[in-house]
Parts: structure tokens; sequence; C-alpha cells
């Protein structure tokens, strides 16, 4: 049986939402989004309204862009619960007994069983309300290596006793269904189970179906929505990677070189995305990573024709006039500060007038790749790789220069920067940002955009493709007061603005377009500025 609160508030169901599309998988009609050559995929399994609706397919949007290949599928036969519940010919009891929860995990069994036959190695699943239920179940069984169950429907002890597998069980204060008290208890089950991970979390005020059917008109209800979401991301990133690695030893073998002239290894071991190398996420199973055969980033201390002093706390390239009012941060890949290139960019800046800092955000972990690729993984990526770290110390950073009398920052990144810029426009830090090639950005980080920004992105880019690109680029344009613009540079690859050969001249035409279009983006702080003193001045007694 089904609690009436099951369907409550029905949403709004379009075929057409969603970055992703639809796609037949298992036999089910399938909401796709995603890297479609990932090795691990989460499987998002609907309440009764469907795989059509908008907010659980921006869910799955927003899952994707952490690397997931993430699929919703259609487990009612285009025949979800209707949305008019008032219609007097409603047979709520012949639905239920049309799609029921058995039926659903095999359909899911077959769905996983595909995905396995295109390669993907490890599964997560998560399931709302109905699909909860059907995530227990799946749950038994060697078909998933996580579960997250969102204010799912009726669950037995029993079920919970056959549960395999870590399991998170995310519930409403309010909810008929799976009252909390009966939560905590499968916690106790679970936390009990040898080898078996587990987490419950009630969070107070919602009732049942609020992750998913939360009103974008009500502040409080979008906060705890988009929690359980971040938690339930949180479980799948901690426990699935881990489940899927558990961070074995490094194995290279090179496999010799690919139609773009880079050196191609397979690899065991989680994987990310920097500087001259791209590395096809995989966290943890099988990848695949190209490495620049030509041009890695050389570093060199000494590079540039400025100094290195501490600002923020952090060792910092500092170049141009010291007095300016006007200051540029540029934010590194993560092979750091010293790259000539990247010196070589800003002191091109500075000669417009800007001080253009270079923090050194990684300390002594900056990489000379691929010399030093078995060392760079030696390193506590968690700590290296995350932007939030990466934001903070640029706040400092920040902080200091408008202690020196900076009025104005920008702030531009490349790859690993490119994000963290990203996250300094949703802020009052920074007047404007360049994203070139930026890292993986996900929706919700661009819905946040409070500042002018300009994204460059490469036209040959598995960590943020054009598509993606674009997409942001409409809702940024649909933002009253943020100025922005996207750019698709043709023919170049993720990395190109930083990491060319100079003797390709068609590579250093590219990457001197990039630093003309962050430039002159940039240039318009410059004018900005300018209009408010003359503003001032005209306006002085």
């Amino acid at each position: 049986m089904s609690s009436s609160q099951c369907f409550d508030n029905p949403p709004g169901l379009s075929s057409t939402s969603g970055v992703g599309s639809v796609q037949e998988l298992g036999g089910l009609k399938t909401y796709v989004t995603g890297p479609q050559d990932s090795n691990l995929a989460i499987l998002l399994i609907s309440d009764v309204f469907g795989y059509e609706a908008p907010k659980l397919r921006k869910l799955a949007d927003k899952v994707s862009a952490d690397g997931f290949l993430v699929v919703v599928p259609d487990f009612f036969y285009g025949d979800p619960y209707p949305i008019d519940l008032d219609n007097p010919k409603l047979d709520r009891e012949a639905w239920r007994k049309a799609h029921g929860k058995d039926k659903g995990c095999e359909d899911a069994k077959a769905v996983i069983s595909a995905l396995r036959s295109k390669g993907v190695t490890s599964v997560g699943a998560a399931g709302f309300c109905w699909g909860g239920v059907v995530v227990v179940k799946l749950a038994s069984s060697d078909c998933i290596q996580a579960g997250v169950i969102l204010h799912p429907g009726r669950i037995t002890e029993d079920e919970i006793n056959e549960v395999k597998c870590p399991l998170s069980i995310l519930g409403a204060e309010i909810d008929n269904a799976s009252p909390p008290e009966q939560m905590k208890h499968f916690g106790e089950i679970l936390s009990a189970k040898p080898g078996v991970d587990s987490f419950v979390k009630i969070f107070p005020g919602v009732n049942h179906g609020w992750s998913v059917r939360y009103s974008d008109d009500d502040e409080s209800a979008v906060k705890s929505a988009e929690e359980s979401h971040e938690d339930m991301l949180n479980w799948f990133t901690n426990v699935v990677l881990d489940e899927s690695s558990h961070w074995p030893p490094l194995v290279f073998t090179e496999k010799g070189m690919d139609h773009h002239s880079s050196k191609v290894f397979e690899i065991i071991q989680p994987s990310f995305a920097f500087g001259d190398i791209t590395m096809f996420i995989s966290y943890g199973c099988q990848a695949t990573v190209m490495a620049s055969s030509e041009n890695p980033p050389s570093l060199s201390s000494t590079s540039g024709v400025w100094s290195v002093q501490e600002l923020g706390g952090l060792k910092t390239y500092v170049t141009g006039p010291q007095d300016s009012n006007l200051a540029i941060l540029l934010i590194s890949a993560v092979s750091g500060y010293e790259p000539p290139k990247l010196r070589k960019v800003a002191d091109k800046v500075s000669a417009n007038g800007f001080l253009v800092v270079v923090p050194d955000f990684f300390s002594d972990n900056a990489t000379d790749v691929p010399n030093a690729m078995l060392d760079f993984f030696k390193l506590d990526l968690n700590l290296l790789f995350f932007q939030d770290k990466g934001c903070e110390e640029a706040k400092a950073v920040i902080s200091a220069l408008r202690s020196k009398g900076v009025t104005s920052v920008g702030a531009a990144g490349f790859c690993w920067g490119g994000k963290v810029v990203v996250k300094l426009a949703s802020s009052d830090y920074i007047q404007g940002g360049v994203a070139l090639h930026p890292g993986r950005v996900t929706e919700d980080e661009i819905n946040e955009v409070k500042c002018p920004i300009s994204i460059l992105g490469a036209e040959i880019d598995e960590i943020s493709p054009p598509e993606l690109l674009k997409h942001f680029g409409e809702i940024l344009s649909a933002k009253p007061g943020v100025n922005s613009f996207v750019k698709i540079f043709p023919g170049v690859h993720y990395g190109w603005s930083v990491t060319y050969s100079d003797d390709d001249e068609s590579a250093v035409k590219s990457a001197e377009e990039s630093h003309e279009d962050m430039l002159n983006w940039l240039a318009n702080l410059k004018k900005v500025q300018m209009a408010m003193r003359q503003t001032a001045n005209y306006d002085s007694p």
C-alpha cells in the first residue's frame, strides 16, 4: 500500500525538459545525461509521476556534472500516475496493481544489464517514494554498489534485513508512509550489519516527497531539497567511488598514440582533469588518460618579468603597476603558478594597466607532467582538487589586494581555476570573471553567478563540452543585470589556451585569440571604473 502523501503536489511533466536526451535502455525509454563513456552510472528511479518531471531531470543533470552517467528510465511505460487527482474516473488501486515494485525491480535490473553491456562497471541507484522501495529491493542483490532512498514508500523490516550494499536513507519529519521512527529503526538494523555502510537523516519540517516536489517560491523548501541532493551526491561520491576502487595501486600501461597525437595510457585510479592532461572521469575504474606528448607544462620559478611575493598567505607571482586599483587574479590549472606561458599571459594583461596576481594554490603540489604523473597521484587528492578550498584561498588573496587599495577585481581561471572563478562569481568578491576551458561546472553553480562572466570553451572537450557551455550561456543571458559571453574555439582541445606548442602556428593563434578575448572582457572593468571616477569628479562640489 502507498500513503496518500505519495500523490500530493504532482509536478507538471515535460518530455523535453533537461539537457540530456531520451534513449532506449533495457527496453525502456530512458532520460540519459552525462558523459556517455563513463564507467560509473547512477540510476534514478522516480516517484509515481514518472521520468518526465522537470525537477527530477534537473537533479539528474546536476549529478551528471560530477562525472557520472545518469539514467532515469520510464518504469511506467508512458503511464505515470495522472496529475489530475480530482478525476472521478481515476482508479488508484488499479494503477498500483499495474505498476508494482517487483516489476520495477526487474525492469531496473534490465537497465543495469544494458549499462554494463556498454562498459559501465559500477552502478549506484537513488529512488524517490515508489522508487525508494525499488532501490531497497535492488540493494538485496549484487546489481548495485550503493543506494540512496529519499522519502521511500512503505518498506518492511524484512526487506531492510536483506540489504547487502551501502544504503543511505533520507527521510521526512512529516511522513505517513515512512515515519521518522521507522527510518531510524532501519538505520539501527543496517548499522549492525557487518560490511554494510549506512546513513540515516531526517529532514525537519518537510513532508513526504519534498526532495523533488518542492515549490520554487518556497525558499525553505528549496533549501531542504538542495540539501538532500547534496547528501545524495556526497553518498555516491564518498561511497560508490570507494566501493569501485578502494584507491588501488596505480597501474599505467602505455597504449600508443591516438589521432590527436597524444599518448594514451590505461590506468586504475580515480581520474581528474588538469592543465594539458585530460583524464576521462572514471572515479576508480579503468580509465584512459591522454597526456600531451609534446607540451607538458614545464615549470620555472624564475619565469616572467616581475616577482614572487606573499599575498593572502600564498606565494604569488605579481606583475604590473603596484599602485593600480584595478587587479586581475589569474587562477591556474593544477600545474600551478609557475608555467611560463601562464606568467606570460599575466605580463601581457598587466601591460594594459592592471595589477595581475597569480597565486600558488597548490603549495609544493603542482605537477611537472607527465614526468611527475606517478608522484602526483600519491598526493592528497581530496585536499588538492576541492575547488571550495581554492575559492576560500582566492577570497583571502582578494582581501589582501583590497587592503592595498585595490577597488575592483576581475578573475580569470584555467581548467581547475575556471571552476573556482565560477564559484567566486556567485559572491561579491569579483566584479567580472572569465572561465577558460573550465573544469566540471554544474547548472546550479551557473544559476548562482552574480557578476559579468565570459566562458571560453574548446570544441574538443570531454570535461566541459560545447553543448553544455552553450546551455550555460542561455541561462546567463536570461539573468537580468548579468552580462555574459560564451565562445567555442574550433579545432582546439581542453587546456589549449595555456598548453599550446610554440611550433604550432594554428595553436598559437587560437591561444592568443583567447587571451585577447579575455583581456577585452576584463578591460570592461577598467572602463566601468573610469566612468565611475568621471561621474564622481563631475558630481564633486
